[in-house]
């Protein structure tokens, strides 16, 4: 593949400005970050995976540095948009959390542009979120919008509900706050309900998808988020599903060396 080579920028795609980052060389990667995050939460993978693959970053719209959400879309048409501006005709692809949903969506309604998928504590569309999830997210996005950014942040790190997403380790704690508040200026000024999914949705169709899957479940992960791991394993032919000890929601930002040296063998087979 002739790997396009461009600094990070916004890039006009799909009717929004995208923000893309590429590096390395070799097969494609395609790394989707998940919610109250952006590309940046994959810098320390990033860093091991452009070894051994052309590895493509972009902030979901509404996230980090891509436009905010102002009308319909679909994410997994963005991802159709990314690949195509980028030249690139087939890819694995690496996902987190919603990221995950986008990912399947598009090796559904693509299948052959996806060499294979891992998918960490991925979403999917179908699977309706418990009320208190639900619950829970719109209460943070109001308590931005009346208390600002600052004191969202502070009670979204403190409150026992979100203890799955926050990090034990100080470091890695500081990070995901870091993430949180770069999505000040588009996230919260955007309209998340706009998202259209796939149709038929997801959940009903996983004994379409063909290509290698590999599913990642972090061990404190909300319960919610495991069952639709293990529902994904049951209806994905020939899927494999690891556990991440010690983990919750986002075992790239909180063991990237450990996620890696799991998911290597299914990247680059010996």
């Amino acid at each position: 593949m002739e790997k396009p080579r461009i600094e990070p920028d916004r890039y006009p795609l799909n009717g929004t400005r995208l923000y893309l980052r590429v590096q390395g060389e070799g097969e494609p990667l395609l790394l989707l970050h998940g919610g109250y995050s952006n590309l940046t939460v994959w810098n320390e993978a990033a860093a091991e995976l452009k070894k051994f693959h052309t590895v493509i970053r972009f902030d979901q719209r509404g996230y980090g540095k891509s436009d905010p959400v102002n009308t319909p879309y679909s994410a997994y048409e963005d991802i159709r948009a990314v690949l195509d501006h980028l030249q690139v005709e087939r890819t694995t692809i690496m996902a987190s959390s919603f990221g995950g949903s986008a990912a399947i969506d598009f090796a559904l309604a693509y299948p052959e542009r996806v060499n294979k998928l891992v998918l960490i504590a991925p979403s999917l569309n179908g699977e309706k979120y418990p009320f208190r999830l639900t619950w829970e997210g719109i209460a943070d996005f109001l308590r931005v919008k009346r208390h600002g950014m600052d004191k969202a942040a502070e009670c979204f790190m403190e409150k026992p509900f979100w203890s799955y997403l926050i990090p034990f380790e100080d470091e890695s704690r500081q990070q995901l706050k870091r993430l949180y508040l770069d999505n000040v200026v588009f996230f919260y000024q955007g309209k998340p309900s706009l998202h259209r999914p796939l149709l038929p949705l997801a959940a009903s169709r996983l004994g379409e998808l063909a290509c290698p899957v590999l599913i990642v479940e972090g061990e404190r992960d909300l319960p919610f988020n495991r069952q639709v791991c293990a529902k994904l394993e049951r209806g994905i032919s020939g899927a494999a599903r690891i556990r991440m000890d010690g983990c919750g929601h986002y075992p790239h930002l909180e063991a990237p060396d450990r996620l890696l040296s799991s998911v290597l063998p299914f990247l680059v087979p010996s």
